[in-house]
């Protein structure tokens, strides 16, 4: 096998999909309509994930990092990676998919962070061909 043609980048860089469930029961979360809710980030081999990881490294080189300081800088790494998402309401209006509201989303619903980041780090999700 040729191992050159397993591109983790290019990969990544084409983002995974997150179909959200409800955190208690694990049912699909849909809209009025019957849409799935669903998230599209970029995953953890992308070239933005990385960069954004190198940033958030250089700022404490050689210090400790308090743990507080890493889940703020994984919610601003999903937020800065997320692409896309489909049926999301938020305080009775649906929500445009930018990088403010994705940070406040993310910071605010913590279970919508985990079910994300899950799926972002799961190479098994990436699109290979």
């Amino acid at each position: 096998m040729d191992l050159s043609k397993i591109d983790l980048t290019a990969a990544a860089d084409k983002g995974i999909t997150t179909e959200l469930a409800n955190p208690v029961t694990g049912e699909p979360l849909e809209d009025e309509g019957g849409k799935r809710i669903t998230i599209k980030v970029l995953g953890r081999d992308s070239k933005k994930w990385q960069q954004i990881m190198q940033r958030n490294a250089a700022k404490y080189r050689n210090k400790p990092v308090p743990s507080s300081v890493t889940e703020n800088n994984v919610r601003e790494a999903l937020a800065e990676c997320t692409i896309s998402w489909q049926n999301i309401d938020y305080d009775g209006e649906k929500l445009v998919c930018n990088k403010e509201n994705a940070l406040m989303m993310y910071t605010q619903r913590s279970w919508i962070t985990e079910q994300v980041i899950e799926d972002a780090v799961d190479r098994s999700k990436y699109d290979t061909k």
